[in-house]
């Protein structure tokens, strides 16, 4: 569309752009509320959370080479847990814990940043990418989230002040009515996407271990991909075939 278009389409918003291309099938979520809804559908369903608590270590059966097992996971406040099965999906701090049974799973954090307006003086109503910026532009039930970068600085979760004046000094650029002003006291959001060498995430059993599944890697998709990904892991646990091919997605292809 041209800049005329793309006025037409989303009138909210007064936009300084050359123009943009529209995607008529996408979609957005709250995440707070997805969360909240998967907590409570799963919690209905029977399944135990622990929080605050951190896995540390495993115990594992290796008296035979050939069929070893994982038996339980240690916790940071000194219990076991035991169980049939078990799957690592730990983002990026699947690892360090992938390190600790011998299997090596390369993967690099990718820090990404946030801003969110709660009350913005002007919004979009469609979701945008801000091409050249970098930035990811999301209207969220009245308020309005800017995000942006990839940070590769290990499992860091500080703040850099840099990044976060990137996003903001570029949203005037496509948007003139808002201004650097309007995220004073907004307080930045970070999070650490789990990155592989080849860009496709881990998934599916390991040869180290008969009853353990790894899902992670899943980079900048994780929610796009979550749904697939719960339904795979699934089928593999229960011993089902894949309903897609997923030899690609290895765990050990580094291995």
């Amino acid at each position: 569309l041209d800049a005329g278009q793309t006025a037409a389409i989303d009138p909210g918003v007064r936009m300084d752009v050359a123009g943009s291309v529209h995607y008529p099938g996408d979609c957005r979520v709250l995440p707070d509320r997805l969360m909240a809804s998967l907590q409570r559908r799963l919690a209905q369903a029977g399944a135990q959370f622990l929080w605050n608590t951190e896995v540390t270590n495993w115990r594992v059966d290796d008296d035979n080479a050939d069929n070893k097992r994982v038996r339980a996971v240690k916790s940071s406040d000194g219990r076991e847990f035991e169980a049939d099965e078990f799957v690592l999906s730990a983002g990026s701090w699947s690892q360090q814990l992938a390190r600790a049974l011998g299997i090596e799973l390369p993967m690099q954090a990718g820090k990404g940043y946030s801003l969110t307006l709660p009350r913005p003086r002007q919004s979009p109503q469609l979701c945008a990418i801000l091409t050249e910026a970098r930035v990811a532009v999301t209207p969220m039930d009245g308020a309005l989230r800017f995000a942006g970068t990839m940070e590769i600085a290990g499992l860091n979760e500080d703040i850099t002040p840099a990044r976060v004046h990137g996003i903001m000094d570029a949203v005037p650029r496509y948007y003139p009515d808002l201004k650097p002003a309007d995220f004073e006291g907004i307080r930045p959001w970070r999070g650490l996407r789990p990155c592989s060498p080849d860009g496709l995430p881990y998934l599916g059993r390991t040869t180290k271990f008969k009853n353990l599944t790894i899902a992670t890697g899943h980079a900048m998709m994780g929610l796009s991909l979550g749904p697939i990904t719960g339904r795979l892991v699934g089928e593999i646990v229960s011993g089902e075939k894949p309903s897609i091919p997923i030899e690609m997605l290895d765990p050990d292809r580094y291995a």
